[in-house]
């Protein structure tokens, strides 16, 4: 069996892996982010009123995660995902869907 050493490995990172060559869904976030008229810090701002009212610092969107996700393709947690989807107005589905990944 296989280790891997020093990779962050999550079942998201493995579903955009096995997706293969697809539009890209960090592009498509932003795409998404500025039609709604969001800023990074608006959306930094409604990922903490998130975090704080499930009691949970993961739903935490940093400006700079996000424009790390958009612009350098990082795959976000889950909750993070499920902090846009509320945020952007968008089912889980649709969000997982840019990565490939069908429900």
């Amino acid at each position: 069996m296989e280790t891997i050493q020093n990779s962050r490995f999550t079942i998201v990172s493995f579903m955009a892996k096995r997706r293969g060559k697809q539009a890209n869904p960090g592009a498509e976030l932003r795409a998404i982010r500025q039609q709604l008229g969001l800023s990074f810090r608006d959306v930094y701002a409604a990922s903490l009123a998130i975090a704080k009212q499930r009691r949970q610092p993961a739903f935490v969107i940093a400006p700079s995660r996000l424009h790390d996700i958009e612009t350098k393709n990082r795959i976000p947690s889950i909750h993070r995902l499920y902090a846009l989807a509320l945020i952007y107005g968008r089912t889980l589905k649709e969000i997982l869907s840019l990565y490939g990944i069908p429900l």
